[in-house]
C-alpha cells in the first residue's frame, strides 16, 4: 500500500525525507487520525547507532525551524536506544535501535491505525542527490 505524498502534511514529508536522507531503515508511517488525540501521524524508523539518531534529531530540529513548522520538543537519553521528536498535533517521529524497536513494537500497539511502509523514492530526489555528490568530488 502506498501513500500519496501530496495528501500528507508538510511536517510528515519533511520528516520522512530527513529519515531517508540520513539512512534510517524500515521507515513506517502510522496514520492515527481518528484513533489517537495526541498526534495525527507517527513516523517510525530504525537507526544503526546513537550517533545516527542524534544526527537525525538535529536535522529534524533544523529543518522544522527553517520551515517555520512547530516542534514541541525532543525526548532523548543516551543509552535508551529510543528517541522521540514531537512536532505537535501533526507528527511524532520515533527513532529506535533495532532491538528496542522490536521490544516496544509501536506497529502492534497502534495496529488499529493505518500503517504504511514508506518508499525512499517517494521522498528523496535521487537525481539531485547524485548531482550534489558529484559537486563534492
Amino acid at each position: 500500500m502506498t501513500t500519496n505524498k501530496q495528501e500528507l502534511p508538510q511536517s510528515v514529508t519533511i520528516g520522512a525525507s530527513i529519515l531517508f536522507e540520513l539512512r534510517a531503515q524500515d521507515v513506517q508511517l502510522i496514520d492515527l487520525r481518528g484513533i489517537k488525540d495526541v498526534t495525527d501521524y507517527f513516523l517510525v524508523a530504525t537507526c544503526e547507532s546513537e550517533a545516527q539518531m542524534q544526527a537525525i534529531l538535529g536535522e529534524l530540529r533544523k529543518e522544522f525551524k527553517a520551515n517555520k513548522l512547530p516542534s514541541v520538543g525532543v525526548e532523548y537519553k543516551e543509552g535508551v536506544r529510543w528517541a522521540v521528536f514531537d512536532a505537535g498535533l501533526d507528527l511524532m517521529v520515533h527513532l529506535f535501535e533495532e532491538e528496542k524497536r522490536a521490544e516496544i513494537s509501536l506497529d502492534r500497539l497502534y495496529a488499529d491505525g493505518k500503517i504504511v511502509e514508506l518508499d525512499e523514492n517517494d521522498f528523496v530526489k535521487t537525481n539531485d542527490k547524485k548531482a550534489d555528490d558529484n559537486e563534492l568530488v
